[in-house]
């Protein structure tokens, strides 16, 4: 029969239990140091000696390069005389082949003179010309042997890219020389236009170095004023325009509408557009009453461009009257279709 046993503290459960009767657990391992970073026995270096050295491996690739130069300087000089021992052997082989053809002439004339004293005098040109001939071909083997010598203790097929190469970095120069001088004239030229107020001339002479140096600061600056003087002039135009159109649209409508139809819209600022189109609708209504047109309306598919329309006769169809910034695919006193009509509103 098992007893019950109630525990009322950590004392009595010490007692029931009998701790000192239970193995000992196992040991417990002390913490373990943390780790320390190695102390290196190397010295730091010597800063000073560092720097003698840096300055004495300069002061080497300075002296290296300019040996190097010295002897590209060398080489290319031997390269010349290279050249002057060809275009010799050259010259003495252009020498024997016309000294040889002499000598050929004066032969067959030799043989075949009709007088003596021509015969005579042809075998001493043919005798002439024949040490001539010797003398040059010596000539020009002698120079093919020493062409033949120098080029074989030069790297000559080196020294031909390098010379290439320094004709084409020469070129180069050339060619950015001139470049950068036409491109100066120009915008001087277009500078010179603009402050006479030739804007015209000033965008056509711009426009022809924009490809080459369209990145260039004096190139976009100059573009940048061109365009900033050509927006101020057409602004002026419009205004002055509106002014005259304002001033004539109540007794010649038609003169006032053609003021306001040759202008060009595009670009204008959206109040200046607004006054333009209003004060178009305004002379065109005044020239719709003026010529008898019937149920006039505006097509306006965009702000600042539209289109006036009317009958000329009752249950007529609808013509253009006047088109302001559609484009020539609008003409004057043509019919509309039925789409413009049902878009277009009554003309006030």
């Amino acid at each position: 029969m098992s007893h019950r046993i109630v525990v009322k503290s950590f004392a009595d459960l010490a007692l029931v239990l009998n701790l000192e009767d239970l193995p000992a657990g196992p040991p417990v391992e002390a913490s373990a140091p943390p780790p320390t970073s190695p102390v290196s026995n190397e010295e730091p270096p010597d800063l000073v000696r560092l720097l003698a050295d840096l300055e004495t491996a300069s002061a080497t690739l300075v002296d290296l390069a300019r040996r190097d130069q010295e002897q590209h300087t060398a080489a290319l000089r031997d390269l010349e005389q290279y050249d002057a021992l060809v275009a010799n052997q050259r010259e003495a082989e252009q020498a024997r082949d016309q000294a040889q053809r002499v000598r050929g002439q004066a032969e067959a004339l030799a043989e075949t003179g009709f007088t003596d004293e021509a015969r005579a005098t042809a075998g001493h040109v043919a005798e002439s010309a024949h040490q001539a001939e010797t003398a040059a071909a010596r000539l020009a083997e002698q120079r093919r042997v020493e062409a033949e010598q120098l080029a074989a203790r030069l790297d000559l097929e080196r020294l031909l890219t390098e010379r290439r190469r320094q004709a084409e970095a020469e070129h180069a120069r050339q060619r950015e020389a001139e470049r950068a001088r036409r491109i100066s004239e120009t915008v001087s030229r277009a500078r010179g236009a603009l402050e006479a107020g030739r804007l015209a001339e000033a965008r056509a002479a711009l426009e022809g170095v924009v490809h080459d140096a369209g990145d260039a600061p004096e190139v976009k600056e100059l573009a940048r004023r061109i365009a900033q003087r050509e927006f101020a002039a057409k602004v002026a135009l419009v205004e002055n325009a509106l002014w005259a159109a304002r001033r004539e649209y109540r007794r010649e409508p038609a003169v006032a509408i053609a003021h306001l139809t040759a202008l060009e819209m595009a670009g204008l600022p959206a109040d200046l557009s607004r006054q333009v189109f209003g004060a178009w609708v305004r002379a065109c209504t005044r020239l719709c009453h003026a010529q008898g047109l019937l149920d006039p309306l505006r097509y306006a598919p965009d702000p600042g461009q539209g289109a006036v329309i009317a009958r000329e006769a009752p249950n007529g169809e609808y013509i253009v009257v006047s088109v302001l910034g559609l484009g020539a695919g609008w003409q004057v006193g043509e019919p509309v279709g039925e789409g413009v009509v049902r878009r277009a509103r009554p003309l006030h």
